[in-house]
C-alpha cells in the first residue's frame, strides 16, 4: 500500500511554461532586448534540449566532480546556445543565468486544483515529498507561492547530489534525505513517465 507520495514540481504542480516565460522577460530587460514569443519559444526549446541531453548522458560538463560548477556550466550553456558563442561570453552567460534564476521566483502558476489536491492527500495521512531536477534557488519560493509548504515533509533537488532524474544517484540522494526505507510504499507522480520507469527497473 502506498503511503508516501513523491511529486515532481515543474509541469506537475506548476505551469512551468509561464514561470520560464517570466524569467526570460527579465533576461530581455537586462540585455535591452524586446520580448517576442518567437524568441521565447526558441529559448524554451534550447533549454529543454540542454536538460534532456544532460539527463540522458549526452551532455557532459567539464566539472563532473564539482556540483556547484557543474550546475553553473549547464545553466550558462543554454544561454550560450541561445545567443551563440560569438555573442555572449561564458562570464556574461553566468550573469544572465543568475538574473534568469531570480526571475524564476516571480511568477509561479499552479496547476488546476494543486493546493486542494495536496491538502486533501495530506489530510488523508499521506507523507508528501517534492523531488525535482529544478534548481535550488527558486525551489522554496515556488513551494511557498503554491501555499503548500506546511503539507510537505521533504523537498529535494537534484542539485543536492549533482545528478538529475532518472540517474540512480538522484534517487539514492532522495531516499537518503527523506529517510525512506521501503520502496514498495512509494508512489511517484510526475509529468515524465520515463523517469519513473527507469528508477523502478
Amino acid at each position: 500500500m502506498y503511503n508516501i507520495l513523491i511529486f515532481d514540481l515543474d509541469d506537475t504542480l506548476t505551469n512551468n511554461l509561464e514561470n520560464v516565460r517570466e524569467a526570460f522577460r527579465k533576461v530581455n530587460k537586462y540585455r535591452n532586448e524586446e520580448f517576442t514569443e518567437e524568441n521565447f519559444l526558441k529559448f524554451y526549446q534550447i533549454d529543454l534540449k540542454v536538460w534532456s541531453d544532460r539527463a540522458s548522458g549526452k551532455l557532459l560538463t567539464p566539472y563532473e566532480d564539482n556540483k556547484a560548477k557543474k550546475a553553473e556550466w549547464l545553466r550558462a550553456t543554454r544561454f550560450i546556445r541561445y545567443y551563440g558563442e560569438d555573442n555572449i561570453s561564458y562570464e556574461e552567460a553566468v550573469l544572465v543565468n543568475n538574473i534568469y534564476m531570480n526571475g524564476m521566483k516571480e511568477k509561479v502558476v499552479p496547476r488546476e486544483n494543486c493546493f486542494e489536491v495536496i491538502k486533501y492527500l495530506y489530510n488523508k495521512g499521506y507523507k508528501i515529498i517534492i523531488a525535482t531536477n529544478g534548481p535550488l534557488i527558486p525551489l522554496k519560493t515556488k513551494i511557498e507561492k503554491l501555499n503548500i509548504t506546511s503539507y510537505i515533509d521533504t523537498i529535494f533537488s537534484g542539485e543536492e547530489v549533482g545528478f538529475m532524474k532518472p540517474s540512480k544517484q538522484f534517487y539514492e540522494g532522495l531516499l537518503k534525505k527523506a529517510n525512506l526505507k521501503s520502496k514498495e510504499q512509494i508512489l511517484f507522480l510526475c509529468d515524465d513517465l520515463e523517469n519513473v520507469i527507469k528508477v523502478v527497473i
